[in-house]
């Protein structure tokens, strides 16, 4: 009897439609400005032939630099053209305006009250976060925090999840998850009453230590309140320490709802206000809850103020232990924060030296080729030893519209593949395999109704000096090579980039 062959999943390959190929439509509108001005200044000077050519193709020629010459600032190491690098460059000039280039908490100076309660001056956020809003909620009887961000427009909340992943799974049992994982977010792509339309899926490797056990041993043996205990019960001790396997690695997973802040969920918060927008989603969480249940996913517990203040700190400072819930919620981000780094940004605690220094990649291309339930693995447990934070973003929407965007996004395939043809250009397999993989999600969304999902990845990394994260990120680069991904290291934003690897779902338009 023969195996049945393992199924394979396949990623389209986006090909935006525009008046001038695959463009942006700001990089549309420079170029559109750029031909405008072009034309008007060759008829005002068309009494000067010379002026008039120079005119008319100056304007041109600059809107064409803008939008397709490669340019690479310095502190960065990506080439991107000029378009793409602006926005970056003006929000790292208005960072560095703000603070220097050095966030500093105020957490230490603004003290408590004598309540205990921290004064509203204690909490402030670093760059790369916006103005955040912490509501006490309860799910299932079990305590829960939502966040309202009013400058991003949205409302989160999380639940930590008891699994080993896709990594600690057969391939059957990957299957299995994956197709439960669809029927989860196809009854929140396709459900019209509920205000979730996007979830974020974190999976993180925290710092560990496999010799501990063995550290403590040797304190144990070596102390004076052991020196009378039986040896037979040395030995037995001794041997069960060696039967028991210990790793350096330590895995949590979290799934995050996210919801904008639109009219609709105001108006059914029944002008409770930001309490009620709170309990609003509570009960989107408790949804959330129950099918990830159906979906065979064990919840520990939704993420509550001290949990989730733990996440985040360990996030920025992974020396602070991540089940450690005794740290106030002013104390969540880190004592300073350092962006004047291009490549990195340095984030060091309260009492601490040493800072610890992070830098955050897109997922900029997906699989071009078919691949197995398992071709994050390398990624998610393939790297040993390395802390890092893989962030998956999935933004819903119904199956109508779904269906109607794969049909463009393979009309616009067909068109560029016919045009490739009649010009006489050598057509690359891999966009023959994308234009095919586009037509058979389309196929499969129409077949089945599902919902469909705009996905958006972004992978961080953090190391004790800048040397050892330079190490750590030629590891991930060759291992998301493995995993058939193409990484983009976000240089001169990375503490903006950091944030879309936290449980607030963000990262995607």
């Amino acid at each position: 009897m023969t195996a049945s062959p393992s199924r394979t999943y396949v990623f389209g390959k986006l090909r935006p439609t525009g008046l001038v190929g695959a463009r942006q439509l700001g990089e549309q509108v420079v170029l559109a400005a750029g031909v405008t001005l072009g034309v008007a200044a060759g008829y005002v000077l068309s009494s000067h032939t010379a002026l008039a050519v120079v005119g008319s193709a100056l304007p041109i020629v600059l809107a064409a630099l803008v939008v397709y010459a490669p340019y690479r600032p310095r502190g960065a190491r990506e080439r991107r053209t000029l378009y793409r690098w602006w926005r970056i460059l003006a929000h790292r000039r208005q960072a560095l305006r703000r603070t220097g280039g050095v966030w500093v908490s105020p957490a230490i100076e603004a003290g408590t009250h004598t309540d205990g309660t921290a004064p509203k001056s204690a909490v402030a956020e670093p760059e790369g976060l916006e103005g955040m809003t912490w509501i006490p909620v309860t799910v299932r009887g079990r305590d829960a925090v939502v966040i309202l961000q009013p400058q991003s427009g949205c409302v989160t909340a999380t639940l930590e999840i008891a699994s080993p992943g896709l990594g600690g799974k057969d391939v059957d049992e990957q299957t299995v998850a994956l197709e439960r994982w669809r029927e989860l977010l196809d009854g929140f792509g396709n459900t019209v009453d509920t205000p979730v339309k996007r979830v974020q899926v974190l999976a993180r490797q925290l710092k560990s230590d496999p010799y501990a056990h063995q550290r403590h041993l040797a304190t144990r043996d070596a102390s004076a309140a052991t020196a009378n205990v039986p040896r037979w019960l040395t030995e037995s001790y001794a041997e069960l320490a060696d039967a028991v396997s210990t790793s350096a690695e330590e895995h949590r997973y979290y799934i995050t709802v996210h919801a904008a802040y639109t009219r609709d969920l105001a108006a059914e918060a029944e002008g409770q206000g930001d309490h009620g927008v709170a309990t609003v989603l509570a009960d989107a969480l408790e949804e959330l809850w129950t099918r990830c249940e159906d979906a065979e996913l064990s919840v520990m517990a939704p993420l509550d103020g001290p949990a989730l203040t733990a996440l985040i700190r360990n996030s920025y400072d992974p020396d602070h232990a991540i089940w450690d819930t005794g740290l106030p919620r002013q104390h969540a981000f880190p004592r300073t924060v350092d962006i004047r780094h291009g490549t990195y940004f340095a984030a060091r605690a309260a009492g601490s030296v040493v800072p610890w220094f992070h830098a955050t990649a897109a997922v900029v291309a997906w699989p071009t080729t078919p691949v197995g339930p398992d071709f994050l693995s390398p990624l998610l447990i393939g790297m040993p030893d390395v802390i890092r934070t893989l962030a998956i973003t999935q933004d819903l929407e119904p199956n109508d519209r779904a269906v109607a965007r794969m049909l463009a996004e393979d009309t616009n395939n067909r068109a560029e593949l016919h045009r490739s043809v009649q010009r006489g250009k050598n057509i690359d397999p891999r966009d023959v395999l994308a234009a095919d993989a586009t037509e058979s999600r389309g196929m499969e969304l129409a077949r089945s109704g599902a919902a469909g999902a705009a996905v958006v990845g972004y992978l961080t990394v953090s190391a004790r000096g800048a040397a050892e994260l330079e190490k750590t990120r030629r590891v991930a680069d060759a291992r998301s090579r493995s995993a058939n991904l193409r990484l983009e290291w976000l240089d001169l934003e990375h503490a903006r980039a950091f944030a879309n690897t936290l449980p607030f779902a963000g990262g995607i338009r």
